[in-house]
């Protein structure tokens, strides 16, 4: 049985094809213990293996209560047009024949449950071909250099303990990453914001940060014009990035809005995530990062001269008698914006800590769907946590905003008679 080690103990070699891996949660288990969108558990080997092609895998003793898989090609994406191929290993030697081209990758989990104390396993590999592969603090910058310079086309990968990059190799050699290291504190800096908001501040089992990555991932499978319904979209396991603005990420993150939204959706909490919020809830960690880089809020944005921004759009959303928060009608208000200036709004209130409350708060609770759970029920639960952590009475504000709350929810908070805010925070638009 493989000893405790801690992450550090990590090892990707694709030129020896020798490997130490440290176990991590299982993708959908972790989902329930964090309450957010389902991470990549899958690391990377830095392999290409071709369709047909038979390949081994010597596997040392490891933990029973793991399980150990490879993976060939990807997660499902866009429509669902990719293949997946995982096979599970056992100690000692294993044959693994591709059923298509593809990258491989390693699946190392905890069988049941949050692993709390990770464990390795070694793995060596014979066959495949190694692609570029950039780990964080280990990778030499001319040992890159000469990789790519010398690379079929195929991918780029490039890890951290946090984040994995999957880049098509056409496309970085047209926009290479002039500082790896730079961009990678650039997307860690912008986690440790986002973990911050949420409240993974590792104070208790719940809030204990999470150890799978972000893989952030080209899809080239999706063709126009379907790939032009979308700038990024956030996926199960993966971000999906176009080959044309993966460099808002590798090069443009300190100010890149897109990134900032399409990681925020990693961390919504669907327990309170009615359909009308989907595009504005994940803007509070937009809006919380925009700030903490030190830039002006979007919300003061005017789209031209004749445009009103997001506040002024707000305060005519809150006069009309006939609004509704519960509906989507982009046309009226351009209001995933307008309907964010309700949570900065609270913000402005209580100070961003009050979200930080909030997903604590629902972290606490279990994670059940249930299938009967409508939108309505989601934005009442939202309404009374908001009550109870502000320790305000909030109603009069939501239906201010149109959301219109349920008797029982009603008489709920009015039981726990609470005062109402010294300042109306409906009132805000600055």
């Amino acid at each position: 049985m493989a000893a405790s080690h801690p992450a550090s103990a990590q090892d990707f070699n694709n030129v020896t094809k020798e490997y130490t891996f440290v176990s991590q949660t299982e993708a959908r288990t972790e989902t329930v213990r964090t309450h957010r969108r389902v991470l990549c558990d899958y690391q990377p080997a830095g392999l290409w293996v071709r369709r047909g092609e038979r390949f081994t895998v010597d596997v040392t003793e490891f933990d029973p209560d793991y399980k150990l898989s490879t993976m060939i090609g990807f997660k499902p994406m866009w429509e669902k047009r990719n293949g997946t191929q995982e096979n599970e290993l056992r100690e000692g030697s294993n044959t693994v024949t591709a059923a298509n081209d593809g990258i491989l990758s390693f699946i190392f989990v905890k069988r049941k449950g949050f692993d709390a104390e990770p464990t390795t396993v070694d793995v060596k590999v014979t066959g495949g071909k190694a692609i570029p592969l950039y780990v964080v603090g280990e990778t030499e910058d001319a040992d890159w250099e000469n990789d790519v310079q010398n690379m079929d086309d195929t991918y780029v990968q490039l890890v951290s303990d946090r984040v994995l990059l999957t880049l098509p190799s056409r496309d970085y050699v047209k926009r290479p990453i002039e500082d790896v290291e730079a961009m990678f504190e650039t997307i860690h800096k912008m986690l440790d914001l986002d973990d911050r908001l949420a409240g993974f501040d590792n104070s208790s089992p719940e809030n204990m940060k999470t150890r799978n990555r972000i893989n952030y991932l080209v899809d080239v499978y999706t063709p126009a014009p379907e790939s032009n319904k979308y700038y990024a979209y956030t996926s199960e396991y993966f971000i999906g990035m176009k080959r044309d603005n993966f460099t808002a990420l590798t090069e443009d993150l300190g100010t890149e809005w897109g990134y900032w939204h399409e990681t925020g959706h990693t961390y919504q909490q669907r327990s309170w995530m009615f359909s009308a919020i989907v595009e504005v809830q994940v803007n509070m960690f937009s809006l919380y990062v925009q700030e903490k880089f030190g830039l002006p809020s979007k919300l003061n944005n005017r789209e031209d001269s004749n445009a009103r921004s997001s506040f002024e759009m707000a305060r005519a959303y809150i006069a009309d008698p006939n609004k509704n928060y519960m509906v989507i009608n982009k046309a009226a208000y351009g209001e995933f914006f307008t309907k964010l200036v309700m949570f900065h709004q609270l913000k402005a209130a209580y100070g961003w800590d009050a979200f930080t409350r909030l997903q604590k708060y629902f972290r606490k609770q279990p994670l059940v769907y249930n299938p009967k759970e409508t939108d309505t029920d989601k934005a009442n639960k939202f309404v009374h946590a908001m009550c109870l952590i502000t320790k305000n009475d909030l109603v009069p504000f939501f239906r201010k905003w149109g959301l219109n709350i349920d008797a029982a929810t009603t008489q709920k908070i009015a039981a726990m008679k609470l005062p109402l805010p010294r300042t109306d925070p409906s009132t805000i638009f600055k």
